[in-house]
Formats: structure tokens, C-alpha cells, sequence
């Protein structure tokens, strides 16, 4: 889409139930968003199922909460952003713990994301972590 001289990148915004059956469905937009074809596609679609996985286990939004989803495709890069009402635990950080049958998804964000970071404090109480997968 153009606006005057400047061009703005697809952007989509969806707001999931905190359940499980809604990583299923932060896949599929991703891949609607992006296309098969789209050199990021599988990584991005591998981290947002991590992490919206991670916000409907681990935060207050889960059990039917709301996780809000929202993905931005630049010229070089593509920009998640995933909010939910955080935990009284610690935010979500790096594991690296070969052993453990879980707790490998922020493990993988680190690995596969350019850049990665959480923000707090929304005026709604909302936790956001964001990740940018280069291409």
C-alpha cells in the first residue's frame, strides 16, 4: 500500500483466545501473511508458534485470555509483536537446558531472530515480546 511518497509494509493484527488451539491459528496468518514462497516464512512461523505457545501456558492470558498477535513485513526484515497479560513469574528469558523436555522456545528466538526484546508496563498491564527475523 502507498501513502503519498511512502510506502507502507503489510502489516496484521489479530487478537487470539488464550488456548491452545489458537497457536494452530497464529500459524496459518502468518503463512496467509507471508506467503509459502516468503524467505522467512519458516522461521517466523516456527517462533510465533513458540511464543504465543509461551503466552497461552506461562501468562495470565491464558485460559481464554487474550494474546494479541501482530505482524509487520518490511523490505528486509519481518517484525512480530505478541502481548499478553504477563505472569507474576520472571519474564520470558533464554534456557539452555539440553536435558528439559521443555523451555527451548525462547531458546530458538535467540538463535533464529535478528533481534529480540520484551516491553513492559503497558497502561493496560500487557507484556510484549517482539522478535525481527531478517531475510
Amino acid at each position: 500500500m502507498t501513502t503519498g511518497q511512502q510506502t507502507v509494509p503489510p502489516r496484521s493484527t489479530v487478537t487470539l483466545h488464550g488456548v491452545p488451539e489458537s497457536v494452530a491459528l497464529a500459524r496459518r496468518r502468518v503463512r496467509e501473511l507471508l506467503g509459502e514462497s516468503h524467505p522467512a516464512c519458516d522461521d517466523v512461523t516456527l517462533l510465533v508458534s513458540e511464543v504465543v505457545t509461551n503466552s497461552v501456558v506461562h501468562s495470565g492470558s491464558g485460559g481464554g485470555g487474550r494474546v494479541a498477535m501482530t505482524v509487520a513485513v518490511g523490505p528486509d526484515a519481518v517484525l512480530v509483536e505478541v502481548s499478553d497479560a504477563g505472569s507474576g513469574h520472571s519474564a520470558p528469558h533464554v534456557r539452555n537446558e539440553p536435558e528439559a523436555e521443555s523451555g527451548r522456545g525462547m531458546f530458538l528466538v535467540d538463535l533464529l531472530a535478528a533481534r529480540w526484546g520484551i516491553r513492559e508496563g503497558d497502561p493496560q498491564g500487557l507484556r510484549t515480546l517482539w522478535f525481527e527475523v531478517a531475510f
